[in-house]
């Protein structure tokens, strides 16, 4: 009767155990993170991800990578292919189409560690305005990753070889960025460039938005009227503005698309001035071991507004088609994430604006 009864209790609790492996493993919920490649990110990501996996064992994270030159046809095939992440970062300018694509789920404050909405718009610094981006009819939709205000930015190195001053002698009009340029520009016995004293983003339509419209701007124009929706192209500001991007490539022969992409050409010593970099590029500019001086965007001797390029954001979305267990875990995620906006900054150059940073 006593080793009846003892076989009983060990079968009792060998199925014990396996229940409650088997519910474990049943529970354990799994959340596929895609971010863009951003070099001094990728470790600092792994090792919080990790942290956070240790703290949340039911919650396992596939995190994957993208290539920048990739990432927007890489997400928006997999978004519509129904075989993309649950949760991913992109930018201000792509949020609007992925909500009407039906794409996005609101997000869940009290996955993400808030109390509720009000609770997130008020742990950002001027939270309406920097959730505006990703707030549809009152409803969030995003978690920011990085808010970035492009400025121009010096190889001092190659200013001081041209005999030039990177701080007394820098453009502050767009007609000067052309004579200095040519000054920082070196070139082989058969005039091919090899040196180039600054050029503009050529490997991406959006850089029109970021950068093109907002030249036309500082001159009273603009290339979208966003009250009506319409292009206003064939005005005298974007004329002049694409005379100069003209003259840029084909009249003065200053650069072009068809040289290196002018970041990648500024970190390798080959390009002087890049005006395309946030703050998220001086990592990258320091592991290359370049000196560098940080001005403001020039304008255009005849501008009637001071204004500089874009400003734009990244945000955390989660995909409205993902389990509500996997969403609820996504949120979860992304509310970790963004809660470490020291080391993100110190570590990667990228600026989260919490109002207690």
């Amino acid at each position: 009767m006593l080793r009846r009864s003892l076989v009983i209790l060990v079968v009792l609790g060998l199925l014990v155990g396996m229940s409650s492996s088997t519910f474990a493993r049943q529970d354990t919920v799994t959340v596929k993170l895609w971010m863009h490649v951003h070099p001094p990110r990728i470790e600092l990501d792994e090792e919080l991800i990790a942290r956070f996996e240790e703290e949340n064992p039911n919650i396992d994270v596939e995190y994957t990578t993208v290539p920048d030159q990739e990432w927007d046809t890489t997400l928006n095939t997999a978004l519509a292919s129904g075989a993309g992440p649950d949760l991913f970062n992109q930018a201000t300018f792509a949020i609007g189409q992925f909500k009407a694509d039906d794409i996005l789920a609101p997000v869940n404050p009290e996955a993400a560690g808030y109390a509720d909405q009000e609770a997130i718009i008020a742990a950002y610094e001027a939270g309406e305005s920097v959730l505006a981006g990703a707030t549809f009819d009152g409803t969030l939709y995003g978690l920011p990753t990085e808010v970035s205000a492009y400025a121009c930015y010096t190889n001092n190195a190659l200013w001081e070889a041209a005999g030039l001053d990177p701080v007394a002698d820098f453009p502050t009009t767009w007609e000067e960025m052309k004579e200095v340029a040519e000054q920082l520009t070196i070139r082989d016995d058969s005039g091919a460039l090899i040196q180039r004293g600054f050029d503009f983003h050529w490997g991406n339509s959006i850089f029109m938005l970021l950068i093109f419209d907002p030249m036309v701007k500082q001159l009273g124009g603009q290339m979208i009227d966003e009250t009506t929706y319409t292009a206003a192209i064939n005005t005298p500001e974007v004329k002049q503005v694409m005379q100069y991007y003209y003259d840029w490539v084909n009249t003065w022969e200053l650069g072009g698309p068809q040289y290196e992409i002018d970041r990648d050409a500024f970190l390798a010593g080959n390009l002087a001035i890049d005006c395309d970099f946030g703050n998220w590029g001086v990592p990258q500019m320091e592991d290359a071991g370049i000196e560098y001086t940080i001005h403001r965007i020039p304008v255009w001797e005849n501008a009637v507004s001071q204004n500089a390029y874009a400003n734009y954001a990244y945000f955390f979305m989660v995909n409205k088609y993902s389990s509500d267990e996997v969403q609820e875990a996504a949120w979860k995620l992304a509310g970790y994430l963004t809660s470490e906006p020291a080391p993100y900054l110190e570590v990667a150059g990228l600026f989260q604006p919490k109002a207690d940073f």
